[in-house]
């Protein structure tokens, strides 16, 4: 009995071992030879949306007027980060007081190919600051069987929304509350 209870000990020692340094040699093998110089700093690899099959963004408008009917171009990109299986489509959603002068509102474009970044403009009436008002860029391709896709909002009040009022309130809840630095 007692050399079976030492065995099974010596045997889960030596697995024990073997195991780490099997992980050890293969985390060292994944780091360049650079980094481990010290050259460049180590970073793992990322993972996030950025892997995504498309990255949809708008530029801000130069000019929103105050209020009227005057025409806005609005600029997006889609940058394809994955092979397609498919075409690519997009779809510009507008609010009911918004009307396209000048573009397409809706596409399907074949033969968009990784790394590509398409760029889509339409000219716009009735995009003004009177009111806040939300124009999207939907976009969308096949992965696999999947169809996936990605979209971005430009706002005719940028001032007045969450990621514009955000870091002033946390100012402010810091300046009332104070900050975690103080409370230590």
């Amino acid at each position: 009995m007692r050399n079976r209870t030492a065995l099974t000990l010596i045997l889960g020692l030596i697995f024990g071992i073997s195991g780490a340094a099997y992980f050890s040699n293969k985390e060292k093998k994944r780091v360049p030879s650079s980094v481990k110089e010290g050259k460049i700093p180590w970073v793992p690899a990322p993972v996030g949306k950025h892997l995504a099959l498309l990255k949809v963004e708008i530029a801000a408008p130069h000019n929103i007027p105050q209020e009227g009917n005057d025409d806005v171009e609005i600029t997006g990109r889609v940058l394809v980060n994955q092979n397609l299986q498919g075409d690519l489509s997009y779809e510009w959603n507008l609010p009911e007081d918004v009307q396209i002068v000048e573009g397409q509102q809706s596409e399907t474009l074949a033969g968009v190919k990784m790394g590509q970044i398409v760029e889509l403009k339409i000219t716009v009436s009735g995009f003004n600051k009177e009111k806040q008002r939300l124009i999207s860029l939907q976009a969308s391709g096949s992965a696999g069987n999947q169809v996936l896709g990605n979209s971005a909002v430009v706002a005719s009040r940028p001032e007045d929304t969450w990621e514009a009022v955000a870091p002033e309130m946390k100012k402010s809840a810091d300046e009332q509350l104070g900050t975690e630095k103080s409370r230590r």
